[in-house]
């Protein structure tokens, strides 16, 4: 759309007809819409509007600057776009601004403002006729403020300021991809110029398919410069000669359209139909879902009174007209610090909710309503933030938030699921319900004093005289006060006292406690995961290398679309045994119940043909691997029984380089990474596992459940699959290590290790549960941290091994980690 929209205004010499070219397909098509947008007629396609496939591409199809001809005959229009747009409308103003339009960006404070008050104004019109064009979306896909639909008109009648600063035809397109999923267009009373709509957003299926749907009168102005197959009536190789099909949809549909996919819509409004009765049925379904979770959530606050969220919402979430069922929020700790978005949404994959996080490819509406300035913007991608990250906090304020959205297939058990995951992972102490008094723009003011009968929680709860509900929380979250407590296994066997911090941070007081003598802390276990997600190969002395421990995570297994696979995605990767036999150069893999398989250590990579050499992405790193054959593959597809699983081995030239840098913990050079997600090896303490086994102890005895708790710990040791194992010592000690000596070997520390769902995979079953994470987000802070990362420094060592048993002598960094700033 962007692409071909003529700012110019020439005139053109074609007419188009009152009736649009059309097939039987495209009539059918009509038809179905004409359920979710009333286009008029639902008899035949409608004589006002066409539909075209549309694509991630379409927006291209408005906009393009033909300025190439006499510059007398044309002038510069104007491409004003609404500031709280989807990325893919910044996108098109790019188009423009490189063809010489004017750009504008305008707010609802401006239109609403400029619009109502009709103020004169201030801009000087321009001499000359051109055409320009306005964008705006019906719903805001971040905060779901429906927008007013007379800005159309308004905007077409220039009677909007920022219209007077060109003169000549404004015309209007809309973004409706959010707004027809759950509500009714009306294109018999609102007419926009250019309509663009997901059928994603509508059915969940298919992909990547939407229409583009263009007023008739206004196809005049989008001329295409680009053609393909089938959008000629004729063309000639060695001339520049070709003339346009003259059907719009004809025009700009060019090559083969995804056809088997158009046939699936049909099916779709079908089963729409069918399932719900209509449009107007979804949107007071999901408005009555998305405003019990927007109510519900405003009115959580934690034991001591703090609010528990702080919802992006433009309105009081109370008319269905001019809110969609959207509720965006950020989560507050009891000190009313921020959670991040990346804690928020490991932990309701544990919970298996889904939700979206970030900024939604929204950059207008996250800075308005996180209230970040662009120099923020630019100061968070100096810092290192770019969207898609996990940097979720910087300098504890957020980068983004999380969102969730209902659809037609949403129900109320998925509302209360996702508030009971609220309640049980995110409220400190005791639940308390306040009741919020919110205005039409959608600010919050807490009401005290309130009866049962206009608070307005679940019925039979109990009200005290401030108005407060009170309940008990699913979580006992951590004492924030310094304590030393008797550590139980799960076996009900008693450990060694153990201190324990708050957050896993000491004061000076326990700086004083923590004199041991250094030689009293050694290596425990030493661990070799030589397949990346497989399981452990343990020993008790082992040589390393210049990528860390020798041949570990050497090897990954792929699918059959070369993406890598980890435990995240199949859990019975734990169950493949690798064993490592040096002096005859084989691993060997077992699995239960099937036949073991050896494959050699190395290849020859000079005899390797080039069908063996391949890539693939590892922590969005590329590696260059070689493919270890069809028997092993044949092996791995069998006991995974995921057919196309192919077994590449990492290629010794592969430059891969650990990308860790963190503040003072710096390592030496380009540190060369196996396929390890971060760093060359990962240390944890056992202290540490029994500090958290005490928590978990602590957390389920106080409230009803049947987790089984008679886990040992050298079960939750191996759940966080560390290559060093350290005894002795204080619990989380670790985190504020710069440096270590392990035995004659040198390592620097690279900071914490961020954990996700994965440590809540048992090692020697594959079965997942919600501990531990769920019990360590609660008093480890944001990026739930256990463990640290560490480089191998040659230059202070002695020989190549290290052994079970050997001395851990540690540097103590000068001020303790913050685990509440970023790093």
């Amino acid at each position: 759309m962007a692409e071909s929209f003529d700012f110019g205004g020439r005139i053109s010499k074609q007419k188009h007809p009152t009736k649009i070219h059309e097939t039987r397909a495209e009539t059918d098509l009509a038809n179905n819409m004409a359920q979710c947008i009333n286009v008029g007629s639902k008899t035949q396609t409608p004589p006002c509007y066409e539909t075209r496939e549309l694509t991630k591409e379409a927006l291209h199809n408005v906009g393009d600057l033909h300025l190439n001809g006499n510059v007398e005959h044309c002038c510069r229009g104007c491409f004003c776009y609404f500031e709280k747009s989807h990325t893919s409308v910044l996108g098109m103003r790019e188009l423009a601004a490189a063809k010489g339009a004017k750009i504008i960006c305008a707010d609802d404070n401006e239109i609403c403002a400029n619009t109502y008050k009709k103020k004169p104004s201030k801009m000087q019109p321009h001499p000359m006729s051109c055409n320009s064009l306005f964008i705006y979306p019906l719903q805001c896909n971040f905060s779901g403020r429906k927008y007013p639909m007379d800005w159309i008109e308004l905007v077409k009648k220039k009677e909007v300021d920022f219209t007077q600063s060109c003169g000549g035809q404004w015309y209007v397109a809309v973004d409706a991809a959010a707004y027809v999923s759950t509500t009714l267009l009306d294109l018999d009373r609102y007419k926009p110029d250019f309509v663009t709509v997901s059928f994603y957003k509508m059915f969940g299926f298919p992909t990547g398919i939407g229409a583009l749907v263009v007023r008739n009168s206004s196809a005049n102005v989008l001329k295409k410069t680009y053609f393909g197959g089938g959008t000629v009536l004729v063309s000639t190789a060695r001339e520049r000669f070709h003339v346009d099909r003259q059907g719009i949809s004809d025009r700009f549909e060019d090559g083969t359209v995804a056809f088997l996919d158009i046939v699936a819509l049909r099916h779709g409004f079908d089963t729409l139909h069918r399932l719900t009765g209509g449009i107007d049925n979804i949107c007071k379904h999901t408005f009555s879902l998305g405003r019990f979770v927007h109510h519900q959530l405003t009115s959580y606050h934690h034991g001591n009174g703090a609010k528990v969220a702080v919802c992006y919402c433009d309105t009081d979430f109370e008319d269905m007209s001019t809110q969609g069922a959207i509720v965006n929020f950020n989560l507050l700790r009891a000190n009313g610090s921020f959670v991040g978005y990346a804690e928020v949404d490991k932990m309701a994959q544990l919970h298996n909710i889904h939700l979206r996080t970030g900024c939604f490819c929204n950059t207008g509406a996250c800075q308005w309503h996180l209230g970040l300035s662009t120099d923020t913007v630019l100061d968070n991608y100096k810092a290192g933030h770019h969207c898609g990250d996990n940097r979720d906090l910087i300098n504890g304020v957020p980068t983004g938030s999380v969102r969730i959205s209902f659809g037609y297939m949403s129900t109320f058990s998925d509302a209360t699921n996702f508030l009971n995951f609220i309640k049980g992972c995110f409220v400190e102490g005791k639940l308390q319900i306040v009741q919020p008094s919110c205005n039409k723009a959608g600010s919050c003011q807490v009401k005290q004093n309130k009866t049962a009968d206009n608070v307005g929680v679940i019925h039979g709860s109990k009200i005290s005289d401030t108005g407060i509900y009170v309940a008990s929380s699913k979580v006992l979250h951590c004492h924030r006060t310094t304590s030393v407590k008797s550590n139980i296994d799960f076996d009900g066997n008693k450990s060694p006292a153990v201190p324990l911090c708050p957050q896993g941070h000491r004061d000076d007081n326990y700086r004083q406690q923590t004199i041991y003598s250094s030689h009293h802390r050694v290596i425990s276990d030493i661990f070799i995961y030589p397949i990346k997600s497989c399981g452990a190969f343990q020993v008790d002395s082992w040589q390393l290398g210049s990528r860390g421990l020798a041949y570990d995570r050497h090897w990954v297994i792929v699918t059959g679309s070369g993406v890598c696979l980890s435990q995240k995605r199949e859990t019975k990767l734990c169950l493949i045994q690798p064993t490592i036999n040096l002096d005859m150069g084989l691993l060997k893999l077992e699995y239960p119940g099937a036949d073991s398989i050896e494959i050699p250590l190395s290849v020859d990579e000079s005899q390797v043909s080039d069908g063996h050499i391949c890539q693939t992405k590892v922590s969005g790193d590329r590696i260059q691997g070689t493919d270890c054959g069809d028997s092993v593959a044949a092996w791995l597809s069998s006991v995974l029984q995921r057919p196309g699983c192919r077994l590449i081995q990492q290629n010794q030239d592969d430059t891969r380089v650990c990308k860790l840098d963190h503040k003072d913990r710096t390592a030496p050079g380009d540190t060369q990474i196996s396929l390890a997600n971060q760093s060359q090896l990962l240390l944890i303490a056992r202290s540490s596992v029994l500090g958290l086994m005490q928590h978990i102890t602590d957390r389920h005895s106080t409230v009803k459940t049947s987790m089984d708790l008679k886990v040992d710990v050298d079960s939750y040791v191996g759940r966080f699959r560390a290559n060093l194992v350290v005894d002795r010592g204080q619990a989380f000690a670790e985190d504020d290590w710069t440096e270590v000596q392990v035995g004659t070997q040198n390592f620097i520390c690279q900071g914490q290790c961020s954990r996700c769902q994965m440590i809540c995979v048992d090692q020697s079953t594959g079965e997942r549960s919600k501990e531990p994470l769920s019990t360590l987000a609660t008093f480890r802070g944001r990026k739930i941290p256990f463990g640290i990362h560490l480089c191998h420094d040659p230059s202070g060592s002695h020989g190549n091994t290290i052994s079970v048993g050997d001395s851990v002598i540690p540097t103590l960094m000068t001020d303790p980690v913050d685990q509440n700033q970023n790093t």
